[in-house]
């Protein structure tokens, strides 16, 4: 693994504009960055999505458990 500390740009540097895609060069290792979307609306749009699905599920245990009791188990 490469040491790098972090927030310091003093390593080989390459940045390519092309299109929707950045290329950086650091060292030996090339990251490619998609600018399709903000990272922190996909986060958001990512927990949302869970959250919800977690409503959903706790929905679903409390009707199976109310189905429980009632049938007097």
């Amino acid at each position: 693994m490469e040491n790098q500390k972090y927030g310091s740009r003093k390593q080989n540097e390459h940045e390519k504009e092309s299109g929707r895609k950045r290329e950086t060069r650091t060292g030996n290792r090339w990251i490619v960055e998609d600018d399709k979307g903000d990272i922190n609306e996909l986060a958001d749009a990512f927990i949302k999505n869970f959250r919800d699905q977690l409503k959903i599920q706790r929905a679903e245990s409390l009707k199976r458990f109310q189905e429980m009791i009632s049938r007097g188990v």
